[in-house]
């Protein structure tokens, strides 16, 4: 439970500040920038399919549901918070390795995103691979959320055809137990 509800978000959380930090220092601006500036624009070329591009998220994921912003704000915070308890529940009561790592990327992501929430009314997105089709800007608490439903998803569908070997199992032994009769 420390690994998956303690250490592995913290880690994530910390370096998904961390490279929120180094964006706008890379930008020469505060990191408080999207309380001043929710649209600042700013766009350093790195790679022809890799960009830093800073913007300012009001929404949730990827830019979506970014409505008035002080609402929003207070809504998405108090959201996030009820989700990481909700998470850590969860995670407390599970026993497949797959859905708590994915659990525990969820939950340092809702956390990443929501530290900025709450101290500046919006979240940090930087890295920008619209050079190749993908239109939003995101940043590395979207990543581990991102990920993270990947591994839930995953792990549901294992957990189902396990199951369902199971029950396959079950029924061919009751087959053959009536046949032996």
């Amino acid at each position: 439970m420390w690994l998956w509800g303690g250490v592995l978000p913290a880690s994530i959380v910390v370096f998904d500040q961390l490279t929120k930090l180094w964006a706008t220092n890379k930008f020469g601006v505060p990191q408080n920038i999207c309380a001043i500036n929710p649209y600042p624009g700013l766009e350093i070329e790195v790679s022809p399919v890799f960009d830093l591009a800073l913007v300012c998220n009001r929404g949730v994921s990827f830019g979506m549901f970014s409505g008035s912003p002080e609402i929003s704000r207070i809504v998405f915070s108090v959201f996030a918070a009820v989700m990481v308890v909700v998470l850590l529940v969860w995670l407390n009561r599970e026993k497949d390795k797959l859905t708590s790592l994915a659990l525990a990327l969820i939950m340092a992501g809702a956390i990443g995103n929501g530290i900025d929430r709450v101290l500046y009314g919006a979240v940090t997105d930087f890295l920008n691979f619209s050079d190749i089709g993908f239109k939003w800007v995101f940043n590395v608490a979207d990543s581990a959320i991102s990920i993270g439903v990947a591994g839930l998803l995953l792990a549901m569908f294992l957990q189902g055809r396990a199951e369902k070997a199971a029950k396959q199992t079950a029924d061919n032994n009751t087959t053959r137990g009536e046949e032996e009769r």
